[in-house]
């Protein structure tokens, strides 16, 4: 037991990601729809906290859908706010319980993207898909073992006389060995 030592450290001590997709009604356009030229999301914020032991994730993003009217002549946008909140679970954390204290880092590895928009009854409906990560950074411990004192190597000395005849290492060398090693086809 005397070998071995514990070091308190902060580390990952769980890591949980999630797939987020949701169909969206935006609100009524002011114009009958021809045709939807696009939808892109915008000012996409997000948090994660701790709640009651599990990572929520609450955010935010705009959708703005573009179509046409009056015989795909005209353009015009609609937009909305959306707000979503998710709980996502940890995937073998090195404790049950998160406290108070752990540090939560969220990162966004797949922005808000429209994978379908259609109109259905004069109404603009857009699935959307986004992707976020947590980690959860703690306090734990490690276990360290102690192998002993270090003993110091002694390096060889090593010198350079200019002066030395260096005539035998000259003798030893081959001209014609890379002549000798290379294989025609």
């Amino acid at each position: 037991m005397d070998n071995i030592r514990e070091i308190l450290t902060k580390a990952v001590i769980g890591k949980g990601k999630k797939i987020l997709e949701r169909s969206i009604e935006l609100p009524d356009a002011p114009n009958n729809i021809d045709r939807i030229l696009g939808a892109v999301m915008t000012n996409h914020r997000f948090t994660a906290k701790n709640v009651n032991g599990k990572i929520e994730v609450t955010g935010s993003y705009d959708i703005h859908a573009w179509y046409s009217f009056a015989s795909n002549i005209k353009t015009a946008i609609v937009q909305t706010n959306v707000e979503y909140q998710e709980v996502i679970e940890l995937v073998n954390p090195l404790r049950s319980d998160i406290y108070a204290d752990d540090e939560i880092i969220i990162e966004e590895v797949l922005a808000p993207y429209a994978t379908d928009v259609r109109v259905i009854a004069g109404r603009i409906i857009a699935d959307v898909v986004l992707e976020v990560v947590v980690e959860v950074i703690g306090e734990t411990k490690m276990r360290v073992a102690i192998l002993g004192p270090v003993v110091e190597a002694v390096a060889p000395e090593i010198s350079f006389n200019p002066e030395d005849d260096l005539s035998e290492i000259d003798q030893a060398i081959d001209p014609t060995f890379l002549e000798s090693t290379i294989i025609t086809f």
